[in-house]
């Protein structure tokens, strides 16, 4: 007979506490300088996410830019449009998911700071045209590969789960601000999705709502998996 001691709802009260801490200083410090180069890695990988999604359904990436706004445009060819269109904001939120639950492992963590250098060098290498967005591009890359290799495994982890609150945090005010919220449906802002409801015939707002529950969604079961405790232990008995 075998038995689990805990369950789906166990959590590591350390790990709960610095995700609560890092979401207040986030949002309190939301308009702060030191928090511009993570914002503008949110909106890097928003239009890689587009351009993702190119490649995907069979199209091609011609050109990605940023700019120091924290705007940013992805021009693609071929490939399913509207899932080009949805990979933005979803995919930003992806990228932080990610990075929000594998910052538990230190192994994990050094994968991921891998991974993320080699896709920004990529990305900077192929796609990226304008000087500034190279130049911000590879120094990314190259922050996230000496992060990776150099920094102790505990406070690398903190600065992966930091970026992935962020980057969260990032794409929920996005899609209200771009979108649902009064100023941008009185000047009629041009977004996702607005750019979605012109091929559909769909609400921007509507588009966004969903946009938002599902990222929402998302963030909170991320979380949830990011703060839970060491696997149970099975205790087995004749």
């Amino acid at each position: 007979m075998s038995r689990d001691r805990g369950s789906a709802w166990d959590f590591s009260a350390g790990l709960l506490l610095l995700q609560f801490v890092l979401i207040i200083l986030a949002l309190s410090h939301w308009h702060h300088p030191v928090l511009q180069p993570v914002k503008l890695l949110v909106v890097l990988l928003h239009e890689m996410s587009h351009g993702l999604m190119a490649l995907a359904t069979g199209g091609t990436v011609e050109a990605i830019h940023i700019t120091p706004i924290e705007s940013g445009s992805c021009h693609t060819s071929g490939g399913n449009t509207l899932l080009i269109i949805s990979a933005g904001y979803l995919g930003s939120m992806f990228f932080g998911g990610v990075l929000l639950s594998f910052s538990r492992s230190h192994f994990h963590c050094v994968v991921i700071y891998m991974v993320l250098a080699v896709l920004l060098f990529a990305a900077g290498l192929a796609v990226m045209e304008d000087e500034y967005s190279k130049r911000f591009t590879f120094m990314v890359a190259i922050g996230s590969l000496a992060t990776g290799v150099l920094v102790p495994g505990v406070v690398s982890a903190v600065i992966l789960r930091g970026i992935g609150t962020i980057s969260c945090l990032y794409t929920l005010i996005d899609i209200y601000n771009d979108v649902l919220s009064p100023s941008a449906r009185d000047a009629n802002l041009q977004s996702d999705a607005s750019a979605f409801a012109d091929l559909t015939s769909v609400e921007s707002s509507t588009v966004g709502l969903v946009w938002l529950v599902v990222s929402m969604i998302y963030f909170l079961i991320t979380l949830k998996l990011s703060v839970a405790g060491p696997e149970p232990a099975t205790v087995t008995a004749d």
